[in-house]
């Protein structure tokens, strides 16, 4: 099933709602919805305060609706994301991840808290040739422990992003895709913080957030305040932004308010230079292209979780805030199921191959004493001939086997290929190794070039953690000009000697 069925996890101040999509002949198909409320004490002020509370809701409405899926895609609360787009400078002093770092650093919200980050390229669309990156960012606690829980609760947690990407993810067909003279606008208010994107030309343009206030504002005060922002980015757009004079179209998500029922009348009569058009959550889903039963309350930003891990994706917004420690684990859990599947599979293999060997020798034993009998007067010559043939058969079969064992038995080379796969698993993404070298059996070291510091220092606590290996340490680090800014490293590890160690295997 993996693959042909993804689960998006919508998580907001005060409700968890969930959409399984799957493949089908017809294209991507709703198979189920369900929703449920936050329990008490695991979101406090816009923060995912208890992470296990949170994933012990969504694994009991999963199986109160008997939802199954392999992958899971979960967004963040709008409120402790951070969203914007930077214009790249002609030279970038040290490596990108590190420049993009220090910029988000400079945010307030995120001051002297550890950031969960990424980042993606987006088009100019018209703005001339510099490169322009979209980044999101987050409190790196609620992003880890939030995966780190509902890995506790055997959910796969495969991506976390904001609710706003997956919801244009979710409208991108029906919203955005084919209009190249219009400028789209998506705006979704929850859990009191606004956050608005614009597509010009198919690709992201524009993206903010912001505080706007709404438990303390009546509904008609609401209205003008989305007003006032969306007149002040189209104002912006007009004067920044050259060949701006396309038609907008606005669709305004709200979410956890109370708005007059003449909200839609209200803010078309503010904004004057757009086509209006207001949505809430139970109904939002209606701008989806996906088949099935779309009804009532389906969380369109679910879809659009749900979406991306289907490979659904053409707004090509690749972003995911899970941390590296988070999917090195995974990747070293898939490695090691793997591992025991091969293995049970040559045990198997061992297992037939006897009882093959076995028929066979049995038959052909049974032949034997067939053809001494029915053929009692035939030339003893013959009979001799046959039998022969009959053992060097039983020979081959048994010499076959016993190679078998003793390449399954062997252990000359096994530890070696497990010490490398053991490295290869603890490597991150953005680390690559260029020399590596054994001194004695008893000592290795490990030379090569990252990315950033921070990853260095990641694939030393994943090495350590080896069981081939007793301890490994950085002996050097520094940048290098010769290839182009990236950290070069020098790792030396200590093997674990005694029985069964790698020195014994030598």
């Amino acid at each position: 099933m993996r693959g042909q069925t993804a689960l998006g996890i919508e998580i907001s101040n005060d409700r968890i709602n969930l959409a399984l999509l799957g493949k089908s002949a017809d294209g991507v198909v709703l198979l189920k919805v369900a929703s449920g409320p936050v329990p008490d004490g695991a979101i406090k002020n816009g923060n995912i305060e208890d992470p296990a509370i949170l994933a012990g809701a969504v694994k009991a409405l999963k199986a109160r609706h008997k939802i199954r899926a392999a992958q899971v895609a979960v967004s963040l609360l709008a409120k402790s994301v951070l969203m914007q787009i930077i214009d790249m400078p002609e030279r970038v002093p040290g490596n990108i991840g590190q420049f993009v770092q220090n910029q988000v650093k400079q945010c307030v919200a995120l001051s002297g808290k550890e950031i969960a980050l990424d980042f993606c390229g987006v088009a100019p669309a018209g703005r001339g040739g510099g490169k322009r990156l979209f980044v999101a960012a987050a409190d790196v606690a609620n992003v880890a422990g939030l995966a780190k829980a509902c890995s506790q609760f055997r959910l796969n947690v495969e991506l976390v992003e904001p609710p706003l990407i997956a919801y244009a993810r979710a409208l991108y067909d029906k919203r955005i895709a084919g209009k190249f003279d219009c400028n789209v606008m998506m705006m979704i208010v929850q859990d009191d913080c606004l956050a608005l994107c614009v597509f010009r030309k198919q690709s992201l343009d524009f993206v903010r957030t912001m505080d706007i206030g709404v438990e303390n504002a009546r509904p008609g005060e609401i209205s003008g305040r989305l007003a006032d922002q969306i007149n002040a980015v189209i104002q912006y757009y007009d004067v920044e932004v050259a060949d701006s004079d396309e038609k907008w179209e606005v669709t305004v998500v709200t979410d956890g308010m109370q708005l007059l029922t003449d909200a839609r009348e209200s803010l078309i009569a503010k904004v004057t230079r757009a086509d209006v058009h207001l949505r809430t959550p139970e109904n939002a889903a209606q701008d989806t292209s996906i088949g099935g039963d779309i009804a009532t309350g389906v969380s369109a930003v679910a879809i659009g979780l749900a979406l991306k891990l289907l490979g659904q994706d053409q707004s090509n917004l690749r972003i995911n805030l899970v941390p590296p420690e988070s999917a090195e684990v995974k990747s070293f859990k898939k490695h090691a199921v793997i591992t025991a599947n091969v293995m049970a599979a040559l045990l198997l293999l061992m297992i037939l191959a006897g009882g093959v060997l076995g028929l066979i020798t049995k038959k052909v034993n049974g032949n034997i004493e067939r053809i001494k009998q029915t053929k009692s007067s035939q030339d003893t010559l013959a009979l001799l001939k046959e039998e022969e043939l009959a053992d060097k058969q039983i020979i081959r079969l048994s010499e076959a086997l016993e190679r078998m064992n003793n390449i399954t038995a062997s252990r000359r080379d096994l530890l070696w290929r497990d010490l490398l796969n053991d490295i290869k698993k603890a490597t991150p993404k953005n680390v690559r190794i260029i020399d590596l070298f054994s001194k004695g059996n008893s000592a290795m070291s490990l030379k090569g070039l990252a990315t950033s510091y921070e990853a260095v220092h990641l694939f030393v606590r994943m090495l350590n953690k080896s069981e081939y290996i007793d301890s490994a340490s950085l002996v050097e680090t520094e940048k290098s000009n010769e290839y182009g800014g990236l950290a070069r490293y020098v790792i030396n590890c200590s093997l674990l000697q005694g029985k069964g160690s790698l020195a014994d295997a030598d």
